[in-house]
């Protein structure tokens, strides 16, 4: 049955828009007052365009709106609201918003990739506690690699995230998770709207939380085991005067002893947002930057895990015993269950790295009419890295019997982007335009270690030059990236219950460079060039009850950048052994296409919702770079598998009870095949009818949540099983389950004194030994390889924050 709008609505002078996309208005304004019923009985639609973010309350005759809409935080709605699972519920055609409640159970400090990993169809591990070693983070979005999103952060484009990228900025590095406002997830096919040189899958776009209009503050602090000290300052300013501007701080730093063996985690890293109001719009000024100095963990095989057992870590800091493994005259001397020589190859002295990233932007959003409307932006990026680890295949020439290896990637990019809106009638059409330019450099040096008693060994996090300039270099490279994106969509607006969307984007992505060293890595320019990518959608609401969409598009990436070498598990040409490897590689290499088809529904009872959805996609010339030889000299066979597939479902159950209780169940079932064997210079590895090495099979999600008055608490479950370790899948690494738990309590502001919360987190409840990540320095064709990562004990964090 229909219902009109409550009296105090009806005299509004504009009208709920029904279809919400990331440069909506927060209104669709006319000049005439709603007398009308509303379509689908109670929703109204409220679209946000900064923070693309999109809520549904049902109407009821005495529900008042208690201030102006201007931002989420300035809209109180009372009276009856629908109660749905965020986290599941579609907000558009294979489109989610996920919000602060759906990270309920992130640890403080916790990076941003952690914030949707309770999303069906995800599987995100670390082998830290918090994620701040980007070496050893992963995550899949059905069946696609964190480095195979579309990721924006307030806009900016990030590209390649990677651990070593060279052409993006990682995730990891850039703003403070826990000042994160909202995460638009589009599991399926990311939005033509998303610029990247990457996106093979799906998109994420981050935004921090909204700016208030008056001051707040909070700052907390956390204690945890190993020692762990977190600290976030968050403040805001409010408006400045009738007509300043208001200003957005976060701070964070986050200090940690290893769970295991010597050396420490230590992450910093903070971001500024400022916004002023113009007549006809706003400017915006974002900054963030990050540093960070990690000591790692090490690799480990299975044999190593067999044979040493669960604590396999570096020496440091015991110089001595790793300089006594390590000596020649010791190779074939016993150290246990193997050979010191073997001993000393497989557990190095250390290994770690430090990051430095800067991303900034200027951005103005602008009305030039009632139906036209656009932002554009300006941008930059800076990121840095030091990835060193202890190599006993090269002595020091002052007679160590290890040197420091080094790899230095670092890139720049400067780009901008340019975004239009246009209302005509029922249909919403939206373009823009992307122009960035990337340089890039990496080179891997070798840095003397000191003869034992003469001195302080060299930290794994610098300075490398303590006892002179590097003896050795390799793989000195340089590159240089062009990329170009046009798209064009049209979301037709049928009825206030069916939405169809039409759209396509056009690349060009061109990148040239390679060695430029006297060892003579591979050079060569590779583009990538498509006019026409399709994306069409519908979304369909039959009822206030009842969501159905159907998603279908193709996309098309650049060239992937590695230098040869590369400790990463980014499969790209200048990985190849020499120059005549890669000239035979670019005759048969074609830029990687995929379709991606997803049909889903979610349907919404008294206390219960559900969703669920189903995906294919064609995966077509797949690059690989499988691993052999040994983290100090790994070399990446590098191939490509015409044709691949991914099959797979995602289902989402929420139900509340009693008196504050939830529970969430999500789970996922997937796999990525191979369609084709893959050959490599005459030799044919049979990896036909395999499934993809590092992405488990089913994963499983459950969380059981309360709260109620100033009680807060959850528990949450995840499971990731059938996880293939190698290329031909002879080799599975065992199943992963992790149960976290939390539990808060909040004394509510008094007088002059804010508001205190206490919380208390555990992480790996059962304190099980698990395997992390898989494939951290890439994945072997068969049989073991040093390339897995275990996860962290059990960890304890307490905290304590203070709200103003």
């Amino acid at each position: 049955m229909e219902r009109a709008l409550p009296a105090s609505l009806r005299m509004w002078p504009c009208r709920p828009v029904t279809y919400c996309s990331p440069l909506s208005w927060i209104l669709d304004m006319t000049t005439t007052p709603i007398s009308a019923p509303i379509g689908c009985a109670t929703a109204i639609t409220l679209c946000f365009q900064l923070s693309s973010f999109c809520m549904t309350a049902a109407s009821a005759d005495d529900e008042v709106f208690k201030s102006a809409p201007g931002s989420i935080d300035e809209i109180t709605i009372v009276g009856e609201k629908v109660e749905t699972a965020a986290i599941s519920q579609p907000i558009g055609a294979n489109q989610y918003l996920l919000k602060s409640d759906d990270w309920s159970d992130a640890l403080t400090g916790n990076n941003a990739f952690a914030l949707v990993k309770n999303l069906p169809g995800v599987s995100y591990t670390s082998s830290d506690p918090f994620g701040v070693d980007i070496s050893d983070v992963s995550m899949f979005v059905r069946g696609f690699h964190m480095n195979e999103l579309g990721i924006t952060f307030e806009g900016i484009p990030l590209n390649d995230t990677g651990f070593g990228t060279l052409t993006g900025t990682s995730l990891v590095n850039v703003g403070v998770p826990d000042a994160i406002g909202s995460v638009e997830a589009t599991p399926g096919s990311a939005r033509e709207s998303i610029f990247s040189t990457s996106v093979n899958g799906g998109g994420l776009v981050y935004s921090l939380g909204t700016l208030r209009d008056t001051p707040t503050a909070k700052v907390s602090q956390s204690y945890g085991s190993n020692s762990t000290l977190v600290t976030t300052v968050s403040g805001q300013t409010g408006q400045l005067g009738r007509t300043g501007p208001k200003l957005l701080l976060d701070h964070q730093r986050l200090s940690a002893n290893g769970y295991e063996g010597g050396g420490t985690q230590f992450f910093q890293r903070g971001d500024v947002k400022v916004t002023q109001d113009v007549p006809w719009g706003d400017v915006t000024l974002f900054f963030s930057g990050s540093h960070a100095e990690i000591w790692g963990y090490n690799n480990l095989s299975f044999d190593m895990i067999h044979k040493l057992g669960w604590n396999s870590t570096f020496s440091y800091p015991d110089y001595a015993q790793a300089y006594h493994d390590a000596l020649s005259r010791n190779a074939d001397a016993s150290c246990g269950v193997y050979r010191c020589g073997k001993l000393s190859f497989l557990v190095p002295y250390d290994s770690g790295q430090t990051t430095s990233d800067y991303v900034g932007a200027i951005g103005h959003h602008f009305e030039l009419s009632p139906a036209l409307s656009g932002t554009v932006q300006f941008y930059g990026a800076s990121s840095t890295l030091f990835a060193a680890l202890a190599d006993p295949t090269t002595p020091s020439p002052t007679g160590a019997p290890f040197s420091e290896e080094v790899q230095t990637p670092h890139n720049t990019r400067l780009g901008g982007t340019l975004n239009l809106k246009y209302v005509a009638g029922p249909h919403i059409v939206t373009t823009g335009l992307w122009l960035e330019d990337t340089e890039a450099a990496a080179m891997t040096s070798w840095y003397n270690e000191p003869v034992l008693g003469s001195g302080a060994p060299l930290k794994t996090i610098g300075p490398y030059n303590v006892y002179g300039p590097a003896f050795q270099t390799a793989n000195q490279s340089r590159w240089r990236t062009l990329s170009r994106q046009f798209y064009l969509h049209d979301d037709y607006v049928v009825t206030d219950d069916l939405t169809f969307g039409v759209g396509f984007k056009a690349i060009h992505f061109s990148t040239a460079g390679g060695g430029i060293g006297p060892d003579h890595a591979p050079y060569g320019k590779l583009t990538a060039r498509n006019s026409f990518l399709p994306h069409v959608s519908a979304f369909w609401t039959p009822n206030s009850r009842t969501d159905v969409f159907i998603d279908i598009a193709e996309t098309e990436i650049g060239y992937r950048v590695g230098q040869r070498g590369n400790i990463g598990y980014s499969a790209s040409a200048w990985t190849a052994s020499d120059q005549q490897t890669f000239d035979a590689a670019v005759k048969s290499l074609r830029p990687e296409t995929d379709w991606n088809f997803t049909v889903g529904a979610a349907r919404r009872f008294d206390g219960i919702s559900i969703t669920y959805d189903a995906y294919y996609s064609m995966i077509n010339n797949r690059l690989l770079s499988a691993a052999i030889g040994s983290q100090y000299a790994q070399v990446n066979t590098v191939g490509v598998v015409p044709h691949s597939h991914i099959i797979g479902s995602d289902a989402g159950i929420t139900a509340k009870f009693l008196d504050g209780f939830k529970f969430y169940q999500g789970t996922g079932v997937s796999r990525f095949y191979y369609d084709d064997n893959l050959s490599v210079g005459g030799t044919v590895f049979p990896i036909k009818g395999k499934a993809q090495p590092g992405y488990p099979i089913i994963s499983l999600v459950s969380d059981l949540s309360y709260g109620r008055d100033h009680w807060d608490a959850g528990i949450t479950s995840t499971e990731y099983l059938d996880q293939p370790f190698s290329y031909e899948n002879d080799i599975f690494g065992p199943n992963y389950w992790n149960i976290s738990g939390h539990v808060g309590y909040t004394l509510e502001p008094r007088g002059d004194f804010p508001a205190i919360s206490f919380r208390l987190d555990v992480s790996n409840l059962l304190d099980r030994h698990n395997i992390a990540t898989l494939d951290i320095g890439g994945s072997p064709f068969f049989g073991d390889y040093q390339t897995l990562q275990r996860g962290a004990p059990r960890q304890f964090l307490f905290t304590v924050s203070a709200k103003y």
